[in-house]
Parts: C-alpha cells; structure tokens; sequence
C-alpha cells in the first residue's frame, strides 16, 4: 500500500486536510480493524517535491506486491488543454502542466505489477481557480485511469467545489471514506468491500449535495474486502441499501427508451409537426449541413446539422429578433454565445460553435439524444422517486449555470431531455440572463418579447421584476409539481390569469392530487414554490441537497 498526499505547495493553495488524510488512513489500515498491516507494508508519501518522490515508492510496491496492491492520491489535480490528467507536487504551477505528474507514468508503473488486485484512489481537486478546465472530462478521465485488473475511484465526475471544505478535518471525500471504515454500515455484512464503502460514500455525499466520486475498472478488485463492519449485527435483518444515485432516472430511461443498446443511442425525437418541413441538406458555413427541422422557440428555430470535420450530428439553433435592428440583433446573439459558451456541465447541452452563413446565423450545440419530458409526461406522471432525482440533475446543471452569473429564465420540461442512458441535460440557455453585477444591469430583450413561459414562471417575473437564480428554483418547483402529479400548480390561462393566481395565494397541495407523495418532497415543492423570493431555497445548491437528503438518506 502506498498512501501519497500533497498538502504544501510552493505556488497553489494549501490543502491542509490531506496530511489528516494520510495518517488517518495509515492508522486505519495498520491497525486490527483494518489490514493490520505491517508498517513496513504501508508507505506513506508526503508532499513530494518532485515527480521522481512520487512515482518511485509506488515503482518499488507495485514489484514486490503479488495479491493487493492499494495506491491513494490525496492533493491538487491537473487537466492540460488536451484534458489529460496529472496528480501534483510541491513545485506544481497551476498553467505549467509539465511541472506535475502525469498520471499516464503512474498507469504504466501499475500494470506492470504482478498484484491480481489493485484498487487506485484519487481524491484530487480539479477544478475553478487554481485549476482551469474540468467540467465535462468525466468520460475522459474514466479512459485514461482505467487499469487492467484494477478499480479506479476518483472522488469527483465533474467540477463542483468544496472538495476540501475549509474548517474540516479532511477533504470531503475521504472524511465520508473514513467514517464508512471506522464507524461501519449499519445492517451492512461482517465484511465491507470496496465497492460497498465507494456505494455507501456516494449516497453520503449526495445526501449532502457535494460532488459525488466515480468508479470504473473490474469486478474482483471491487470485492476487494477492505474493512470489518464495525455495525454488523448477525441476527438483524438488512436494512434496505441507499439507492445509487442516478438510478432512478436510469429506469425511467429503461422504460421510456424499450429499444436495444444500440438503437436507443441513435433515436432522437423530433416534434411530428415539423416532419413535412424536411428538406434537402442545406450548407452553413464551411462545415455544416443543415438536415431538418427539430423545434421552435421564442427566439429562433432549431435544426439537426452535420458536422462535415468532426464527422457527427450537432444541434443549430438560430436566433431571430423580429422588428430589431441588425446593431442590436448582434448585441443580444453575442451577448448569448457568451452566456452559453460559459457554461460546461454534464446537465447542460454544451455549445460547440457559432457560425454564420446565407442561411442565418446560429449556435453550433450538442444535439442530445432522447426525449424531453414535455414528452415524457404524456405517458403519464413520473414515480416521484423519477420526478426527484430528474429535478435534483437540473439543479446540478443550474447551480453550475448560477455560479457563472447565469439564470435560465425558461426552467420547464420541454427544455429538459432525458438521454437513452439516463442523462438529464437542460437545454436553451439562449433566453437566460447574466445576474446583475455591480454598477452593471442584466442584459434585456431588445425586441419586448417576453423571457419565459408565464406557467413556469416566478411571480415576481410576471410583474416584470429582474430575473435571479430564484426564479430558476421557482421554476424548478413547478416542473417538480408537474412530474410527479402531471398537472400545473396554477391552472393555465392567461397572462393577467396566471398572475392573478399565482399572487392570490398557494398552490394546491400535490399530495392533494398524489395522495402518496412523500411528505419530504411536497415540503420541498411548496418551499421552492413561495411568492416571496426570500421564503424560497436561497440557491440551487440548497435545494438540490434538500432532494439529495430525501431521495438517498441521510447518515
């Protein structure tokens, strides 16, 4: 076992925790509970000044060991532009990626041991200001980790902060590993195995609403034991496991998607009105094809294109402000590709481009496959369990969006997609605003159109009130409430009706029409769903958490 963490650095900030991370760890495993490891087995590694104190105590385990071989990073991690990963030293720079490690160099080191399991643990930081890119590089990083033979966890899929809380003890992910270790799993078996504590430490997490870890690599090395259960009790009965999040919008996926593998990567609904408009393939650029028709919004249409370089299909929407002169047409489209091309999330349908042509000018997007749940609800409401976690993923992409200055403005189902692989991605963050900073109003719409859709809309935005993040969990309330009873808080009308209502008084109770909603998830609606702004959650982030603790349990 070798255990490596980098606490000082000589040019990026502190992580303090990670020093209580190794010897809480090297405690553990040396101790009976544990391993009970000789300490001549456990190798401890901290802050390595450079590349060669780092990857040569992992060389000299990886030879000697036959069975087991444990490996775990606790410090800075890296992404270089072309995404690939690095783990830290003292000496590291944040834009000076040679001066890390690759984690390629380790991956070699590791596969050529003669170990039949090894398990790699890399609780690093990605992500934000010492960082540079991380979003969306989960996929990436999963290929580059993986090993033959060997379970990689890395504690975080995407960049999301407080990975190494300030004012606690260790960072976040492996403070929840520890306590699984030492304090065990209740109703759990004698034996608690590798990938019991990285399942029980993702539900942890999520019940908090931090970044959640991933997994990836083989079945035996994650039945590795790793610990004695501490909590085992042999006549209880089991108590019923934590469900993984996402597997609840994974089986609404299974049973809206009934189609192979293969066939439901490739489908992709498109709205039948549009079907007649098909017409042939229309050039856009020096790149695109323009193939047909895929929706209508309040700014433009949407088209399926072909990317000719990259040999895929993309989404491209265009932008049309009718009766507004081309200075000002220009303002708002750039002032859209700049609030889009900010935002990289895995629940957000990326931008990939902008491109301008005879056939107008347009968003180059991610073209998601699936269907929306506009579509969705026609087979009738979602579980509530489906409704939660599918709200809980648009909160993961808003609190993304928030944190950049960004507020979608038009949160309703028919911009919600639900991917074949049970992927939730929010859509059409063309109509969003930038919050208003300091000295500096938020961008408006030129042509006196309306930001929205009244139904999903805050009060407060109805009576013409600058959007902020709340009006995006208002929104999200009132797509929670249609999931999970398939009707609108307020019935439809309109404008001056939906106002009117919206300010008489409180929506209907769901449970009044879903006797069997769970309390804890009304609670959240009527909250997220307050006239007064300051009633509601006060960000995304609290309100996904609350869903987390309802949906997965609390410890």
């Amino acid at each position: 076992m070798v255990l490596i963490g980098v606490a000082d650095y000589d040019h990026l900030p502190p992580l303090p925790a990670v020093r209580n991370n190794l010897d809480a760890l090297a405690g553990f495993f040396t101790s009976a509970p544990g391993w009970g490891l000789p300490s001549e087995h456990c190798t401890v590694v901290t802050d390595p000044r450079q590349s060669s104190d780092l990857i040569n105590p992992v060389r000299r385990a990886a030879a000697e060991a036959t069975d087991t071989l444990l490996v775990y990073y606790s410090g800075h991690g890296h992404l270089d532009d072309e995404l690939r990963y690095s783990v830290s030293v003292t000496g590291s720079r944040q834009d000076e990626p040679w001066t890390c490690l690759p984690y390629a160099w380790l991956k070699s080191v590791l596969i050529q041991t003669r170990a039949e399991r090894r398990v790699v643990i890399l609780d690093s930081c990605f992500s934000g200001q010492a960082h540079g890119l991380m979003a969306d590089a989960a996929d990436t990083l999963r290929v580059q980790v993986a090993t033959t033979g060997a379970v990689v966890i890395s504690s975080a899929r995407h960049d999301l902060p407080a990975l190494a809380p300030i004012g606690e003890t260790y960072t976040a992910f492996t403070g929840e590993l520890l306590h699984v270790l030492t304090n065990g799993i209740a109703g759990g078996p004698a034996e608690i195995s590798v990938d019991a504590a990285y399942t029980h430490v993702k539900a942890a997490l999520a019940a908090q609403g931090r970044p959640t870890p991933d997994r990836t690599g083989t079945d035996t090395s994650g039945a590795l034991v790793i610990a004695r259960n501490s909590r085992y009790r042999p006549n209880t009965s089991a108590a019923v496991p934590r469900p993984v999040p996402g597997t609840h919008v994974q089986a609404l996926a299974k049973r809206l998607f009934p189609l192979s593998a293969d066939v439901r990567s490739a489908t992709r609904r498109v709205d039948p009105a549009l079907v007649s408009e098909r017409v042939e393939p229309t050039p856009v650029g020096e790149r695109y094809d323009i193939l047909s028709p895929l929706g209508r919004g309040g700014m433009g249409t949407v088209q399926v294109a072909y990317d000719r370089l990259l040999d895929r299909r993309v989404a491209l929407k265009s932008i049309q402000l009718h009766g507004a002169d081309e200075p000002l047409e220009r303002q708002v489209f750039w002032s859209e590709v700049r609030v889009a091309a900010a935002l990289s999330h895995p629940n957000v349908a990326a931008i990939h481009d902008v491109v301008e042509g005879k056939a107008g000018r347009f968003f180059v997007m991610e073209l998601v496959p699936g269907i929306d749940l506009r579509t969705a609800l026609r087979e009738g409401p979602l579980s509530p369990d489906e409704a939660a976690e599918a709200v809980h993923d648009v909160l993961c992409g808003l609190e993304a969006a928030h944190q950049r200055g960004v507020v979608h403005c038009d949160v309703k189902p028919g911009n919600i997609m639900l991917t074949p692989n049970g992927r939730i991605k929010v859509l059409d963050f063309g109509v969003s605003h930038v919050i208003a900073e300091e000295g500096r109003g938020p961008l408006h719409r030129g042509d006196g159109t309306m930001v929205g859709t009244p139904v999903y809309m805050a009060p407060e935005g109805l009576l013409g009130q600058l959007p902020t993040p709340s009006a995006d969990i208002y929104g999200a309330g009132v797509v929670f409430y249609e999931l999970c009873t398939g009707q609108l808080p307020f019935p439809v009308g309109n404008i001056g009706e939906i106002m009117s209502r919206k300010n008489a008084g409180p929506a209907t109770p769901p449970s009044q029409i879903l006797p069997g909603l769970p309390s804890e998830y009304e609670a959240i609606i009527m909250r997220a769903l307050e006239r007064d702004p300051r009633k509601r959650y006060s960000n995304a982030t609290e309100m996904r958490a609350a869903i987390a603790a309802a949906l997965y349990g609390a410890n």
